[in-house]
């Protein structure tokens, strides 16, 4: 057993924990790459406009890990999202890319699963909570992460800084 393995052990789906969630999800993707490859292509088609909770598993050999629960009124641009570059403006969606490639690191042979529930759109509320009751129930890892370290929150100040004066530079120069 590796070293990280013992350290994502809080976030196995086993038990009855694991009975519930393939009650309540499906498998929609295997494999994810966060690349526009053929795989993903098919899963744009084929949620377009569904609504409802996704859930990031991390698969490595015979065990599942909990990693993330979102929700989201059309899955396929949710999707999209994704798999963009990094966007500064919204550095939330880049946490799956960070993570995908800090398991590769951690466990070469490990995978990122997309499971699904769908869910009516029509209803925000509804929809709010049923992710807020999922995160609750399955405590997945990048749901409750905690806050960055001294060194990191300074960095990320500072390249917040460069971005929005960079920015405002060329505005200016206009």
């Amino acid at each position: 057993m590796n070293d990280w393995s013992s350290a994502f052990e809080p976030y196995l789906l086993a038990g009855q924990i694991a009975k519930q969630f393939e009650t309540e999800f499906t498998p929609v993707l295997a494999g994810a790459t966060l690349k526009r490859d053929d795989a993903l292509e098919k899963i744009l088609m084929q949620h377009r406009d569904a609504a409802g909770i996704y859930f990031w598993v991390m698969a490595y050999k015979a065990a599942r890990y909990r990693i993330y629960i979102g929700k989201t009124k059309s899955l396929s641009r949710r999707l999209l999202d994704y798999i963009r570059d990094f966007q500064p403006h919204s550095t939330d969606d880049y946490k799956l890319q960070v993570f995908r490639a800090f398991m590769t690191e951690l466990a070469p042979p490990g995978a990122l699963d997309l499971y699904f529930a769908k869910k009516d759109a029509k209803d925000s509320k509804a929809l709010s909570d049923a992710e807020s009751g999922a995160i609750k129930r399955y405590g997945p890892l990048l749901n409750d992460l905690p806050g960055p370290s001294e060194e990191a929150r300074n960095k990320l100040k500072e390249a917040f800084s460069l971005y929005y004066r960079s920015a405002l530079e060329r505005k200016l120069k206009k």
